[in-house]
């Protein structure tokens, strides 16, 4: 009568659902990098973006362009007006209803950022609106951000990065689960009572159970905890839970291994299996070709435990490597090891063979797929038979054609992936026969091949932020000349020949093109020689054609600095000066950088230092500052450097 009375007051509040948001600052970002952020965010899990006012009508619609193409959702942190009702949901677009809450605003940046987010949805926060993502550059200045300019990821993106997988995973669930007592720390019976842990569990009407972990000190906690196990409607303990200081974690406990949105694809498991817990936490899990797979954050070595009705038999099947586990045939109990992350993400996946599967099907290779071209994948298939009832599920704006392979228990899709596609977006292919999935893959939808500068300049806004200027911008000394670099990638899964050529008005190149050959999925690094000794001091445009197994080209531009004086030149808000010796950058207001050309060195403080506000506008070989009251050389500047 214990049990059941537990089970009864297991019940409170029924929790909302909840929206795990990114402020994406499209108005104080470079335009240039949209597409890179916003393929990042979806790729570790975010499908929701706020995207704040701005003044610019048409650069807000080309950033909803980009959410559009993406395929995410996207709210405009107000109500949506009358001139974009066409892209509502309603309509098919991407804009949404404003969030619900409002929303509580969180900077990645804060050092309890995790905690606080978790603690907001375990009390029923119906979205969560994550601030300070991305650095800035705006009118008034440099804000840093957990990501960098060059798309460097700061420690603080974890946070994110789990919330995120946390949201896709139990997001369809959570609002069933409701707050049950009883769950905490499991301590001897003569032992201190721990402080600054606090234990939560929730728990659905099915049984399905999320237990919440919070380490409110300042020191990481190793321990064990006792949580209500439904299936047998009792507490039971749970070993070895490790928390880092001010973190939480949400562990799985009782779920059933059924198919629905907490384990894709389980038809084949008895009504009483089940997970029992997992001392990590859940991502994912799915079964496909006799492996149940399971994804976790596991910043640390850990353990799952299965109820399983039969012994798993299942061998190795299409790939991968299913881990070893212990079997306990009086508890019918399946413990499986949780290896510790190694990623940016702490991410890993383990997989356990169940029982051989009627049958298989599998791609040779589906890593990749090439924008604009028709990709060739072969899937083979345990059977001619299913091989014939098969179908490759994909994205409609995916053109498919399919023909017999090499033998008959393969065959060839080509997929020709449309122009509008992201570079670095994935997508979905899925094999299926008689109505089951038998195999699954996401591809990385990628440009054939990119072009890079490595010599182009950028300024530096901070220690750990550098922002490329755009479009690439290279130093020419006009007595001298030099060599530049330029990094061709090939991304096709097969060697390509190019032809390479770049111009660029009044300069002149040797050699004047240059025909190259780049291994697969690799880079390789070419050389020209610049020559500038007729071409006039200033910015002169130009670009990189790439011709052969592809075209691409990228815009390219040089400045040319006199031997004995300087040159002044603006780009993307930057203003700079300079020599054959040295660089100086600003913005309006301040000082960014003085560069020692030599040793590559800054000459001014971290941060730079502040100058005279206002517009700034370039002589042929100065900088003339707030309309004109000021008027800068580069050897006056000088003169302003602080002594260390």
């Amino acid at each position: 009568m214990i049990r059941v009375a537990i089970l009864a007051l297991a019940f409170a509040a029924l929790s909302p659902a909840w929206v795990e948001s990114v402020e994406f600052p499209w108005n104080a970002y470079p335009r240039q990098l949209w597409e890179r952020e916003l393929v990042w965010l979806k790729n570790i899990g975010i499908v929701h973006i706020s995207l704040p006012p701005g003044r610019d009508p048409a650069q807000l619609d080309e950033v909803i362009r980009i959410i559009r193409r993406l395929d995410l959702e996207a709210d405009l942190e107000g109500p949506v007006p009358e001139a974009l009702q066409p892209l509502t949901r309603a309509h098919g677009g991407p804009l949404t209803d404003p969030l619900p809450g409002p929303p509580m605003r969180i900077s990645a940046l804060a050092p309890t950022a995790l905690a606080r987010s978790r603690d907001l949805l375990a009390t029923g926060t119906g979205a969560l609106l994550w601030t300070d993502v991305e650095e800035t550059l705006d009118a008034s200045g440099y804000h840093p951000g957990a990501v960098n300019f060059a798309g460097d990821e700061k420690p603080a993106t974890l946070a994110i990065r789990r919330n995120a997988q946390l949201a896709l995973y139990w997001g369809k669930t959570f609002p069933a689960l409701r707050a049950a007592p009883g769950a905490g720390v499991r301590v001897a019976t003569d032992a201190a009572p721990v402080t600054g842990i606090v234990v939560r569990q929730f728990v659905g009407e099915n049984g399905v159970s999320l237990v919440s972990v919070a380490n409110k000190s300042a020191k990481s906690w190793t321990g064990d905890i006792k949580v209500l196990y439904p299936a047998a409607k009792r507490f039971i303990a749970v070993p070895t839970i490790s928390v880092p200081a001010h973190d939480v974690l949400w562990l799985p406990a009782n779920v059933p291994l059924t198919a629905g949105p907490l384990c894709k694809d389980c038809s084949a498991f008895a009504t009483v299996d089940h997970l029992v817990y997992a001392t990590a936490e859940l991502t994912a899990m799915e079964y496909e070709n006799g492996i149940l797979a399971m994804e976790f954050f596991a910043p640390s070595g850990g353990e799952v435990i299965l109820q399983l009705s039969r012994e798993p038999s299942g061998p190795l099947v299409a790939g991968g490597k299913p881990v070893s586990f212990d079997w306990d045939d009086h508890t019918q109990h399946a413990r499986l090891k949780i290896p510790a992350g190694t990623d940016a993400g702490k991410h890993v996946r383990i997989g356990i063979a169940i029982e051989p599967p009627d049958s298989t099907a599998f791609f040779d290779s589906a890593r990749v797929l090439l924008i604009g071209e028709t990709n060739p994948l072969t899937a083979q298939f345990s059977s001619e038979a299913i091989a014939q009832r098969s179908r490759l599920r994909i994205a409609p704006i995916f053109a498919v054609e399919q023909e017999a392979g090499k033998d008959p228990l393969s065959l060839v899709y080509k997929i020709k992936v449309p122009e509008t596609a992201v570079h670095g977006d994935h997508t979905d292919l899925a094999l299926e026969a008689d109505g089951m999935q038998m195999s699954h893959a996401r591809p990385q939808l990628l440009r054939p091949s990119t072009l890079r500068f490595p010599d182009a300049i950028d300024v530096h806004l901070a220690p750990a932020s550098a922002l490329p200027l755009f479009p690439a911008t290279v130093s020419v000394n006009q007595r001298a000349g030099r060599d530049i670099t330029v990094t061709v990638r090939n991304n096709a899964p097969e060697i390509r020949n190019f032809h390479l050529e770049v111009k660029a008005e009044g300069l002149e190149f040797l050699p004047a093109k240059m025909d190259i050959a780049v291994g697969a999925s690799t880079a390789r690094d070419v050389s020209f020689r610049v020559f500038a000794s007729d071409a006039s001091a200033g910015l002169h445009t130009g670009t990189a054609v790439l011709s052969g197994a592809v075209a691409a080209t990228e815009p390219i531009q040089f400045v040319v600095i006199p031997q004995n004086g300087t040159a002044a030149f603006s780009v993307n808000g930057f203003s700079l000066i300079e020599s054959a010796k040295s660089r100086a950058s600003f913005i309006p207001g301040h000082w960014l950088e003085f560069v020692n050309k030599e040793n590559n060195q800054n000459l001014l403080a971290s941060g730079g230092l502040p100058f005279t506000p206002g517009p700034i506008t370039t002589g042929s070989d100065s900088l003339i500052f707030a309309g004109g009251q000021r008027t800068v050389r580069l050897g006056d500047l000088e003169q302003l450097v602080p002594k260390r």
